[in-house]
């Protein structure tokens, strides 16, 4: 599989902190990504870097086989969609209007044609069709995420970057975001997902990124990455790992 973006060699360091210690990370087309770590080891950071939201101290950021610092924000747009757990709308603009706006980088294309059509199917792809003309500051918190999610939906772009954006999913939600994340893998797209979720994780992903005090701890399939020496380590505390039938369960010990 070609690589669809490439970190390489990148650090980060603001206000006196090393925010992301030099680092070499490649993300293949058609792969799933999944970057798991402590509260602050750089989880975030990376998604930030990768999205050329945050830039580097150091080394640089490739996406598509282009230097980011090159690209405008409209190509950057066309190329890679960002979700955090934090998107919020404070005016009560309705879910048609916000999952519109992942339109925007398309606008005065050819691809503009389709608009209409991509943002109903995103809408409806997230179950939000009896929602569309309605405020998005009234939906619920489950609601509004998933408005969003059609919204990175619409933008159609080949690279997806996920920080915690299944927070506030309820178990249906959660399992949506999966199939979204898979179908986005199965065209050759790249998707890297930042989530506390572990055992979930390792059903949809290929890739784990383990992340630790900034810094790169492990990174490779889940069968090699996934083991509790590795686990323990990056999370500080001794940590359980079963397998079962296929499944993979991650855990701290049983409280005494």
């Amino acid at each position: 599989m070609s690589p669809a973006l490439a970190l390489v060699a990148a650090s980060v360091r603001t206000h006196g902190r090393d925010r992301l210690q030099p680092t070499t990370l490649e993300f293949a087309a058609g792969s799933v990504t999944a970057v798991i770590g402590r509260n602050g080891s750089g989880k975030s950071t990376l998604l930030s870097l990768l999205a050329w939201e945050l830039h580097p101290s150091s080394g640089s950021v490739h996406v598509l086989g282009d230097d980011a610092a090159s690209l405008g924000l409209v190509e950057l747009a066309r190329r890679r969609a960002i979700l955090t757990q934090d998107s919020t709308v404070s005016f009560p603009f309705t879910v048609g209007e916000v999952v519109g706006w992942g339109r925007f980088p398309w606008r005065s294309t050819e691809r503009a044609a389709d608009d209409d059509a991509v943002i109903m199917a995103s809408i409806e792809a997230q179950g939000l069709m009896d929602l569309v003309d309605r405020p998005v500051t009234a939906l619920s918190g489950g609601e509004r995420k998933r408005v969003h999610l059609a919204r990175v939906l619409a933008q159609q772009t080949p690279i997806l970057l996920l920080d915690e954006a299944d927070s506030d999913l309820d178990l249906v939600g959660r399992r949506v975001i999966d199939d979204l994340v898979l179908d986005h893998s199965r065209r050759g797209d790249t998707t890297i997902v930042v989530s506390h979720d572990v055992d979930r994780m390792a059903r949809v992903c290929d890739r784990f990124v383990l992340m630790r005090e900034g810094r790169v701890h492990a990174a490779g399939p889940p069968d090699e990455v996934l083991r509790p020496g590795l686990l323990s380590e990056t999370f500080g505390a001794q940590v359980v790992v079963e397998r079962t039938g296929g499944h993979v369960s991650v855990h701290l010990p049983d409280a005494r």
